[in-house]
Parts: C-alpha cells; structure tokens; sequence
C-alpha cells in the first residue's frame, strides 16, 4: 500500500468514526444540543410536550442516519477499499456525501434564516475528508 492510500485510508475512517459518534450521541441525548436550544430561543421545558417530541425525533433520525452511513462506509472500507477495488472510492464518496450535503445545507439554511450559529463546520470538514480521500486514493498500479 502507498502513503497516499493509507491516508486515504484513515481519512476516510475518520470520517467514519465521527460520524458513528455523533449519531451515537445524537441517540442517547435526552434533549436537543445546546446549539439546537439556542436556535429555539426558548427554554426546553418552555416547550410542549409534543414539540419536544418531535424534535427529539427529528434529532434522532439525523443520529440514525449518521450510524447508517458510518456502518456503510466501515463495510466498504474493510472490504472492497482495502482490497483495492477503485469503484468503492466512488461508492464510499456517495455514501458519505449522501449523509452529510443534506445536513451542510440544513445547517446553512438555519443559519440563513434565523441568523443563529449552527454547526455547519464539520459538515465541511468531513466533506473536504472525504474529497481527499478520493483524490488520494485515485488510480495507483495495483489498484482494480
């Protein structure tokens, strides 16, 4: 393996590890994030019962989705990436772009419109990861 796929390697297993933590932590948070409360301008308590429901579930299925992507970009770096096969470099670009434009662009248009700060930064973070990662793992002798 060359240096540049084995950072290509741990960048995008970075990428994975975050995103498995935060959809972790998003699943066992027993309410919004402080950044989510200070959007809300409102006390958690202040809010009705179901309001809190639905944004606790709204939180937990972005913390799903998080574990969905970090488990399917785990399998194709275990498997076919490190086998070398070169279309799951495309396949693991998709997948974690999938999860994380969405929520880049969610967290912008919060920002946009009620000019509150959101957490739009990891967002690109782990995007510019995951470009990296692609274009260090390009074609390299070997690789299928």
């Amino acid at each position: 393996m060359t240096s540049r796929f084995m950072i290509a390697m741990v960048l995008n297993w970075l990428v994975a590890l975050v995103l498995f933590g935060v959809g972790v932590h998003y699943l066992v948070a027993k309410q919004v994030m402080p950044h989510h409360l200070r959007i809300l301008d409102v006390a958690w308590t202040d809010l009705t019962p179901r309001t809190r429901a639905l944004m606790l579930t709204l939180m937990k299925g972005t913390g799903m989705v998080a574990i969905c992507t970090a488990v399917s970009l785990a399998v194709l770096l275990a498997v076919p990436f490190r086998a070398g096969e070169n279309w799951s470099r495309w396949a693991i670009l998709l997948v974690g772009a999938t999860a994380l434009v969405p929520t880049l662009v969610g967290a912008i248009r919060v920002h946009a419109a009620t000019g509150a700060s959101s957490a739009w930064w990891p967002h690109v973070a782990l995007l510019t990861a995951l470009l990296v990662a692609f274009w260090l793992s390009g074609e390299q002798p070997g690789r299928r």
